[in-house]
C-alpha cells in the first residue's frame, strides 16, 4: 500500500502542483530526456517523474510503460516525499512498507525501487524522480548512479521552476500587452494596473556611446513593488543611472541589454544586492526603441532553502570522510556557518548535570570570536531549563531577551548579539548541542531552526560512528597485544618442555612458525582484521630471513582476508627456510623471484629458485611439503617442481576464496 499522505505538508504540495500548473507539464519532452538519461544510467526497465496530486500519482514522463498515472494507494513514490536525498528499496516484495502494494503482488510485479524527491518552493516535495525494475537489487545502487539520479532530479526540478517562470513572464508580458492597449484610451486605468503589479516592474531606457553600444541604462518609472524590493526610492532611481543605483551589477548586463534591444529576445537573470542581503530573478524584455521593461521577484528564502538542502547533502558526503570527532565537529561548524552566513557555529557534549558545554573545534567567520573549550551554559544565559526540556533556545537580541538580558554586555563582548542553540537528546538525556550566533541582532526563522536539527543529529549519529570506531580499533590492539603474547607463551611452554631433546630441529621449525603467524598477524593488526595487502605481507615474511636484495617481488596489489594472510604467510615461511637451509639463499649467488599476476578471477603465484645448490627430489614429505600441497586456499591446486637448477612452486586459488574470511 502506499504511505498515507493526508498530512500537514499534503496542502502545500497540492498547492504548489496547482500554482506551478505541474499538471500542464505531463508529455513535456525536457523531463522525458530526463527520464531516459535515468534510465540508462540506472540499467533500469522503467524510469518515472511522477506527481503526488490530491487524486492520484501522474506520470510527467515515462521510459518503459505506457501508463499516464496510478492510483495513490499503488504509488512506491509516496514514501520518497520525506526522506532528505534518496530512498532505495533493493526488494519491495520483502519491505514491510510496500509488500502488499498491488503492483508488487500483482502485475507488473515490481521488485526494485529508487526515488528522489522533487523538491520546489520553499522545499516542497511534489513529487519523484525514480526508476524501478522488476528485479530486485539487493546490492542498491552504485554511488556514481546514486550521485546521478541526484543531479538528474536536480536538473528536473529547474526545468519545472523553468516552465513556472515563462509561464509568469507570459502572464506578466500578457498583462502588459494589455495595459498598453487600454493606454490609448485611458490613461489613468494603465497607471493604476502598473501600480498593482504584485512583482517589482520598471521602465528603463538604455544609455550608448558613441558607437551607439548600451554602456548603461536610466530607469523611468516603476511600481510600489519594484521600490519596496530594491530599498531604492523614486527620486533616487529617476537621478542615477543603473549601475550607480546597484554597484554590485554584472559587467555583462551591459551586453546583454543591447543583444535584447537589437533581436527582441527577452533576457533572464540571478542577482545578488550585497548592500540589501537579497536574491532577485528578473526578466527583461523590450518595448520599443531603447525602451525596455523589468520584472523584479525577490527569492532570497527559495536561494536560502536551496543552500540548506545542498549544506544537508554536503555534510553527508563530509561526515563519511571523517575519522576523528574534532574532524566531525569541525566540517559541520563550517558547513552550518557559511550557509547560514553567521558570525561562528559549534557543537559540543554537554554533561550530564546539562551546566556546562565542551566545545571542539568551531567555525568562526574572518575576525570573530571562538567558543572552543568548556563554556558554562549559563554564561548564555537562563537557559538550563529550556536546554534540559530538548527546546532549541533562540534569542534575536541578547539585549532584549529576557533570559540574557542581564549578561548582555559579556555576550556582546564575545561578538554575540543573537543566537540559537539546538541541544540533541541520546538514550533519553541531553548529550550535546550546536550552537551558531550572530555578532548583532538577528531574527531566526523556523526553516533555520529545522535545518539546525537535521545538523546537530547527523553530527551526533557520525560523532557516535566515529567514537565506536575508536573503541572498536582499542579492542583490536588490545586483542592483538593479548594474541602476541598467547604466542610468546606458546613458543616458551614448548621451548620449556622440550628443552632436554637431543634433536632441537622440530623445536626450531615450530618457534619459526609461530614467527610466520606473528608477523602475518602485525599485517592484520594494521588493518584491523579485515584483511590485508598481499604484497605487504610477502614483504614482512620475507624480510624475516634478511636475504631482501636477492629476493624479487613482481605482481598486482591484491587485498587478502584475514584467513588467507594466515595461510600465505605460513607458506611462505616454509619456502623461506626451506630455501635459507638448502636451496637459493644458501649460497652468496642465489636469488629468488616470487612473482603473481591475476587473471579471469583467479590468482596464480609463481616461487622460482635460481643460483643454489643442485636440486633432488626429497626422501620423505614432512609437515612444510604438506602445507605447500594443500595451496593457497587449502584446496590442493598447488605443482612442486624439484628441478635441478631450483625449486619451482606453482600455487593457483580462486581470489573469491583468498578475500573472504
Amino acid at each position: 500500500m502506499g504511505a498515507t499522505i493526508d498530512t500537514t505538508g499534503s496542502n502545500r504540495r497540492f498547492a504548489a502542483i496547482r500554482d506551478y500548473r505541474l499538471i500542464e507539464a505531463i508529455g513535456d519532452g525536457a523531463q522525458e530526456d530526463l527520464a531516459r538519461l535515468a534510465a540508462e544510467i540506472c540499467e533500469a526497465p522503467v524510469a518515472l517523474v511522477t506527481l503526488l496530486a490530491a487524486d492520484r500519482q501522474w506520470f510527467v514522463a515515462t521510459v518503459g510503460t505506457d501508463l499516464c498515472g496510478t492510483s495513490l494507494d499503488d504509488a512506491i513514490c509516496t514514501h520518497a516525499l520525506d526522506v532528505d536525498d534518496i530512498l532505495v528499496i533493493p526488494d519491495l516484495s520483502v519491505d514491510p512498507r510496500t509488500c502488499n502494494s498491488g503492483i508488487v503482488v500483482g502485475d507488473p510485479q515490481i521488485r526494485f525501487y529508487a526515488g528522489v524527491p522533487l523538491r520546489i518552493a520553499d522545499g516542497v516535495p511534489v513529487g519523484t524522480l525514480c526508476v524501478i525494475d522488476v528485479v530486485a537489487r539487493p546490492d542498491g545502487l552504485s554511488v556514481t548512479q546514486r550521485d546521478m539520479l541526484l543531479r538528474l532530479a536536480r536538473q528536473a526540478v529547474t526545468t519545472l521552476e523553468l516552465r513556472r517562470l515563462l509561464a509568469e513572464r507570459d502572464e506578466t508580458l500578457h498583462r502588459i500587452a494589455a495595459t498598453e492597449a487600454a493606454l490609448t484610451g485611458n490613461e489613468l486605468r494603465w497607471q493604476r494596473l502598473f501600480e498593482n503589479i504584485n512583482d517589482g516592474f520598471a521602465l528603463g531606457e538604455a544609455i550608448r556611446d558613441a558607437d551607439g553600444r548600451v554602456v548603461d541604462w536610466q530607469f523611468v518609472d516603476a511600481n510600489l513593488a519594484w521600490f519596496a524590493l530594491s530599498g531604492v526610492d523614486r527620486d533616487r532611481m529617476l537621478a542615477l543611472t543603473g549601475r550607480q543605483l546597484d554597484p554590485a551589477a554584472p559587467g555583462q548586463w551591459a551586453a546583454d541589454l543591447h543583444r535584447m534591444l537589437s533581436d527582441g529576445a527577452p533576457t533572464g537573470f540571478i542577482h545578488h544586492v550585497p548592500n540589501i542581503g537579497r536574491w532577485f530573478r528578473g526578466h527583461c524584455f523590450r518595448i520599443d526603441g531603447d525602451r525596455f521593461g523589468a520584472i523584479l521577484r525577490d527569492i532570497t528564502l527559495d536561494r536560502a532553502a536551496e543552500s540548506r538542502q545542498s549544506a544537508l547533502i554536503q555534510l553527508g558526503d563530509a561526515l563519511r570522510d571523517c575519522h576523528d570527532v574534532a574532524d566531525v565537529a569541525r566540517a559541520a561548524s563550517e558547513l552550518v556557518g557559511r550557509t547560514l552566513d553567521v558570525s561562528g557555529a559549534g557543537f559540543g557534549r554537554i554533561d550530564a548535570d546539562v551546566t556546562q558545554i565542551e566545545i571542539g573545534s568551531d567555525w568562526t567567520a574572518a575576525g570573530g570570536a571562538s567558543l572552543a573549550g568548556r563554556q558554562p551554559l549559563d554564561g548564555f544565559g537562563d537557559l538550563t531549563g529550556d536546554i534540559a526540556n530538548g527546546d532549541a533556545v533562540m534569542v534575536a537580541d541578547v539585549r532584549g531577551d529576557a533570559r540574557t538580558a542581564a549578561r548582555a554586555d559579556a555576550l556582546l563582548a564575545r561578538d554575540i548579539g543573537a543566537f540559537v542553540i539546538v541541544p540533541v537528546r541520546r538514550d533519553g538525556r541531553i548529550v550535546s548541542a550546536f550552537i551558531v550566533h550572530a555578532a548583532g541582532p538577528r531574527r531566526w526563522n523556523s526553516e533555520e531552526i529545522v535545518f539546525l536539527r537535521k545538523v546537530a543529529d547527523r553530527v551526533e549519529v557520525g560523532m557516535a560512528q566515529v567514537e565506536s570506531e575508536a573503541r572498536q580499533s582499542l579492542l583490536i590492539q588490545e586483542l592483538a597485544h593479548r594474541l602476541k603474547n598467547t604466542l610468546s607463551m606458546v613458543q616458551a611452554i614448548a621451548s620449556q618442555t622440550l628443552r632436554g631433546s637431543v634433536d632441537r630441529a622440530p623445536l626450531d621449525a615450530f618457534e619459526r612458525r609461530l614467527q610466520a603467524l606473528g608477523v602475518a598477524h602485525d599485517v592484520l593488526v594494521e588493518r584491523n582484521w579485515v584483511g590485508a595487502d598481499m604484497r605487504t605481507t610477502i614483504g614482512q615474511v620475507m624480510a624475516v630471513f634478511g636475504c631482501n636484495d636477492r629476493i624479487a617481488l613482481t605482481g598486482p596489489d591484491v587485498a587478502l582476508g584475514a584467513r588467507a594472510a594466515l595461510a600465505m604467510a605460513l607458506i611462505l615461511h616454509e619456502l623461506g627456510t626451506n630455501a635459507v637451509k638448502y636451496g637459493a639463499l644458501s649460497t652468496v649467488e642465489g636469488t629468488i623471484l616470487l612473482d603473481w599476476a591475476v587473471a579471469d578471477g583467479q590468482l596464480a603465484m609463481t616461487w622460482q629458485e635460481r643460483g643454489g645448490p643442485v636440486v633432488c627430489q626429497p626422501a620423505r614429505r614432512g609437515f612444510g611439503s604438506k602445507l605447500l600441497r594443500l595451496g593457497l586456499a587449502g584446496t590442493g591446486d598447488s605443482v612442486i617442481c624439484y628441478d635441478p637448477a631450483g625449486v619451482r612452486v606453482s600455487m593457483r586459488a580462486a581470489l573469491s576464496e583468498l578475500t573472504g574470511g
